[in-house]
């Protein structure tokens, strides 16, 4: 009891830290520094390119170009490279209009267009390698935002000190709810205030301007870019500081789940940075380390310690403490007013609760999706191709392959060598059976996996005919591998390739790729079976089903999974779906109806 006691005071004097103390002092100290705007006109103006990558953003882009043609710089220095990265609606014409414009004005405009969707990361590499022998400074901006028209006169001034790497500047909700305003004006004073302090850690897309020479390309995986590049100068010894006279408007209303989604992948993007950024503490500069942990690093970390304020109140007031009791309390008071607006209660004070307590939420979500595999490609403006899924069956289903899986080792471990021991006896050849096959299907690639199984087939079994279905009374399959395929214990294995992420428990078949170019010729949509979803142990096909014997079987298949991917999109279904598989699943095995 005192060691639970005592954590919950640690995690009490954390809390209060970082939103009382921290917070709310760097918030008072960004309100009350002195804002100077620079009026002076340069001395020179050094090169500088505007980098745009851009996906399906017809709605802004004429908003964004308009702005950037009236920018207050000298023409023949400014040069404006946009990429349209496979845009599917009219944002590659729209950017094509534009062009006499610009060469009207003399500024340098180069259009590139891509008739495939890479994501941002690789189109900013690319813009990167073509601006940097144009220009000294790269800026990089948010289709839907527009800048100050003074911003780059306004930015030079800051690059006199050469210690200073980069700039950021405000940033501003053009039409966003209370809550979101609140936000972004605490991020503003605190990001001034860090400025003074040591360094802003970090910067914002919607707009920030660097040295090109400190351009170091990222890893394609990288969710929050705006963030990474300032933290690489600052990891070359350079300051990142905020220029509180450079405003950025962002133009775009985001819907509540789109806000949502936002957050998620900031909260991803939050713990990676957080592992990559370890460089910080190696750093010459006691205030940016203060200023990494108490902001970015406890921001990053207070969903999970809110978790475990939570479950701790609550162990200590099921012992009996009333104080532990009144904690509990309290919290439960403070997420359930949090969640009023969802009900439609209106108030400023809720409203700013709610954006608080679901941001942390909507963080914690994008957190846990990361640890679980999701954002292995970084982040791509488009749509994942797994956006029928409800973003908790996502959470929840991996959670549930994970620790199901462990739990299925643990119980069929001590059958394993007996399985073993009966192959071996039966016939020669290796215990384990591996064999490629195709997983989960993204908007990169084709997911290829080595699936692990015990052998039911005499070795060499394919070695003449090639990959061909199984049949009834099947010569190839030995007596004992008969019985464990109608068990289905020759899949315990596969367990194993769960835990690793290749598969789930439950989900479509995973087929042999040298099938899988002939099914698709045959039957359409084969392929979309396993977009944006792992292959399963067992499935709904699989149950109802079997092994597939011929091309009729598969295009009855087809059927099942389709509707499998259907109850994924809620969290409900999906759970009463995979119930009744499990069940019918262990029904097949102890009844011996597999094939």
């Amino acid at each position: 009891m005192m060691i639970s006691w005592f954590i919950l005071l640690i995690l009490t004097i954390i809390i209060i830290y970082h939103h009382v103390i921290y917070s709310a002092v760097m918030v008072w100290y960004g309100q009350h520094l002195k804002r100077k705007a620079i009026t002076v006109e340069p001395d020179s103006f050094p090169a500088i390119a505007i980098l745009i990558p851009a996906y399906n953003e017809e709605t802004h882009i004429n908003d964004k170009l308009a702005n950037l043609l009236m920018l207050d710089y000298p023409a023949d220095k400014l040069f404006i490279f946009i990429c349209c990265d496979g845009c599917s609606d009219a944002t590659a014409k729209l950017c094509r209009q534009w062009e006499k414009q610009f060469q009207r004005a003399n500024i340098h405009f180069q259009l590139q267009i891509s008739t495939s969707n890479k994501g941002k990361l690789v189109r900013l590499n690319q813009l990167m390698t073509m601006a940097q022998p144009y220009a000294e400074l790269v800026a990089l901006s948010d289709v839907s935002a527009l800048i100050s028209i003074d911003a780059l006169k306004q930015a030079i001034h800051s690059f006199n000190d050469p210690k200073v790497g980069a700039i950021t500047g405000n940033y501003l909700i053009y039409d966003g709810n209370t809550g979101e305003k609140q936000y972004w004006s605490w991020q503003n004073n605190m990001r001034f205030a860090e400025s003074h302090l040591g360094s802003v850690i970090g910067g914002n897309g919607a707009f920030y301007i660097m040295r090109a020479r400190l351009f170091q390309p990222l890893p394609y995986d990288t969710i929050n870019d705006d963030f990474m590049l300032p933290m690489q100068v600052l990891k070359q010894g350079y300051n990142v500081i905020y220029n509180e006279c450079i405003n950025s408007i962002e133009l775009d209303i985001s819907s509540n789940e789109q806000t949502h989604q936002r957050r998620q992948r900031i909260g991803a993007g939050n713990l990676q940075q957080l592992i990559r950024c370890r460089f910080v503490f190696n750093l010459h500069q006691p205030g940016v380390k203060w200023l990494f942990a108490s902001g970015k690093g406890l921001r990053t970390l207070m969903p999970f310690l809110f978790i475990m304020y939570l479950s701790i109140t609550c162990y200590l007031a099921a012992h009996g403490s009333l104080l532990a009791l009144w904690l509990t309390g309290l919290q439960v008071v403070g997420y359930s007013l949090a969640a009023l607006p969802l009900l439609g209660v209106k108030n400023k004070l809720l409203d700013k609760l709610h954006y608080l307590i679901g941001s942390y939420l909507s963080s914690l979500i994008g957190m846990l999706r990361y640890i679980f595999g999701q954002f292995r490609h970084g982040w791509k403006k488009q749509p994942p191709l797994n956006t029928y899924q409800h973003s908790f069956t996502i959470i929840l289903k991996r959670f549930f392959d994970i620790v199901l899986s462990c739990i299925g080792l643990l119980l069929t471990l001590p059958l394993w060598p007996l399985i073993a021991l009966l192959i071996r006896l039966d016939s020669k050849g290796d215990i384990f059976y591996r064999q490629v096959r195709v997983g989960q299907i993204n908007d990169e690639h084709i997911m290829l996996f080595s699936m692990l199984k015990f052998r039911t087939m005499k070795p060499n079994a394919e070695a003449e005919s090639g990959a061909v279905w199984s049949q009834k009374n099947d010569p190839r399959i030995t007596r004992i591998g008969c019985f464990l395929r109608d068990t289905r214990l020759d899949e315990l294995p596969q367990f194993i390739n769960v835990l690793k992420g290749d598969m789930s428990l439950i989900g479509p078949r995973p087929e042999r790729p040298e099938l899988c170019g002939n099914l698709q010729n045959a039957l359409p949509f084969y392929l979309e079976r396993t977009r944006g979803l792992r292959p399963g142990i067992t499935g709904l096909a699989q149950v109802n089903q079997g092994y597939d014997s011929c091309i009729e079987d598969v295009k009855a298949k087809i059927a099942w999974d389709h509707a499998y991917a259907i109850a994924l999109a809620s969290p409900l279904q999906w759970l009463r779906m995979d119930c009744w598989i499990l069940l019918k699943t262990a029904y097949i095995m102890v009844t011996r109806r597999g094939q």
